[in-house]
């Protein structure tokens, strides 16, 4: 019989096949293009975030990134674009990270650490328009 897996099995899983930046890195990965992507929930991303920052919470991004999809998300269909992904923690981000790189996504890096880190060294939070 094969051990269950918990969360942390599943995020460890996906940081060993994805690459992470420390949150010093994400303003000149930001000046050189690169877009960040929020996967928390509306409310968390409502609570505050990155500047510039786009909100596809974890739960809906594979159909929000699905060209064949009805429903999908034009921010995402170019599978070039840079991106920088975040969530609370940098869990949820590093396993989007690794399903995003599945869906054929090149320029994919999460932000370690996630929005946790990035208040706790006091960069700035943006409160996104409802």
């Amino acid at each position: 019989m094969s051990k269950e897996k918990t969360l942390m099995d599943f995020v460890k899983q996906a940081k060993s096949q994805i690459q992470e930046v420390d949150i010093v890195e994400v303003g000149a990965l930001i000046n050189e293009g690169y877009q960040v992507l929020d996967v928390r929930e509306p409310a968390e991303f409502l609570s505050g975030t990155i500047e510039g920052a786009l909100n596809v919470p974890r739960g809906i991004l594979e159909p929000a990134a699905d060209r064949q999809n009805p429903g999908h998300r034009e921010e995402l269909m170019d599978r070039d674009k840079k991106w920088l992904l975040l969530c609370a923690s940098s869990g949820r981000s590093a396993m989007a990270a690794a399903v995003l790189q599945e869906m054929g996504f090149t320029n994919i890096k999460n932000i370690n650490g996630g929005m946790n880190a990035w208040k706790a060294a006091l960069l700035p939070v943006t409160k996104p328009e409802q």
